[in-house]
């Protein structure tokens, strides 16, 4: 029920302020006296559209205030469900500023226009000449019906136990759509690790095929530059080791004058025998190696599985997935 009415502001009214007792109030007067302007300031905390064109002072904001008493209309509910302080004296106001804007209170708490109208529609009922057609609403039917047959505890109890079906429901699907979810997930994990598992990764693996795919990508240069080493320091005419072999011969008839050229003598056999060791190893090497075009291949693909794992994992080498793996598995240990 509507207590008090209060008004500022707003068309012919500079400041207003209205007392409503129980039972029947009546507001009559000439045309023009303010019964409309009245009635039309309440509309405004009932959600309606504000002009600042009607304001009695264009320099001053309009503020229209409503006290109401709702401890029988079963509005608790509507209060909590909308987080908004249930009083049994609720004041719902609204302000309009001199540029249009409007803000709507309900019982000092901020609220949206469309809340205000749907707390209004609850509160007050105006009848004009078209009031009639809501006899064929089904809700204010069912109004209608629930307030002859004084079923207000057990709609209180229906809206209470609606509201948890409601929440229990929407958790029901929540964890249907979790459920889903996990079962995606793990088939995805699923067929990372069989992925994974099949590559059988290993640490260092990365790193000697790129050197293997190297030398099997420049064989030809490769043998032709270890033959052309080994030449030089040991089949030629002049090679290194022929070379250094007649520099020992020299020294060797002048080692009695001196202890110093006898060093240098042992030194240069020692160097010989050493140039001997890495001609050796230079002709083990060029022999090992050989182009293959089926084992580069092999070896291109291989890459090309780790590559893309690396991509997809975002790991830099095989080394820190596998690193990454291991920390993982240790945390979930």
């Amino acid at each position: 029920m509507l207590q008090k009415l209060s008004i500022s502001n707003y068309a012919l009214i500079d400041n207003l302020e209205i007392g409503f007792g129980g039972g029947l109030n009546i507001l009559t007067g000439e045309t023009g006296a303010g019964k409309s302007i009245i009635l039309g300031a309440l509309s405004l905390i009932l959600g309606q559209r504000a002009e600042s064109r009607y304001f009695f002072n264009q320099q001053k904001k309009c503020v229209i205030e409503g006290t109401f008493s709702v401890g029988n209309f079963h509005l608790r509910q509507f209060f909590e469900d909308n987080d908004l302080d249930y009083e049994a004296q609720s004041v719902l106001r609204r302000e309009i500023s001199i540029d249009g804007k409007s803000r709507a209170f309900v019982n000092d708490t901020p609220v949206n226009l469309n809340l205000m109208k749907e707390l209004g529609e609850k509160l007050i009922d105006i009848h004009s000449q078209h009031a009639t057609l809501e006899i064929n609403d089904p809700e204010f039917q069912l109004l209608v019906v629930d307030a002859v047959a004084g079923h207000g505890d057990l709609l209180v109890e229906y809206r209470s136990r609606f509201k948890s079906y409601k929440k229990g429901t929407a958790n029901l699907e929540r964890l249907i759509q979790e459920s889903d979810k996990a079962k995606a997930d793990l088939d995805y994990y699923q067929f990372q690790f069989d992925e994974l598992e099949k590559a059988a990764l290993t640490a260092d693996e990365q790193e000697l095929l790129e050197r293997e795919l190297y030398t099997l990508s420049n064989a030809e240069e490769i043998k032709r530059n270890l033959l052309g080493a080994f030449f030089l320091m040991q089949d030629g005419e002049t090679s290194a080791i022929i070379q250094l072999r007649e520099a020992g011969h020299q020294l060797s008839s002048l080692e009695k004058h001196s202890p110093h050229i006898a060093e240098l003598y042992q030194r240069l056999n020692s160097a010989v025998i050493e140039l001997k060791d890495i001609a050796a190893e230079i002709e083990i090497i060029e022999q090992q190696t050989h182009t293959n075009e089926a084992r580069a291949a092999e070896v291109n693909n291989r890459l090309s599985i780790l590559y893309n794992l690396q991509k997809k994992h975002r790991v830099n080498s095989t080394g820190h997935y596998l690193q990454k793996t291991v920390s993982n598995e240790n945390f979930r240990r």
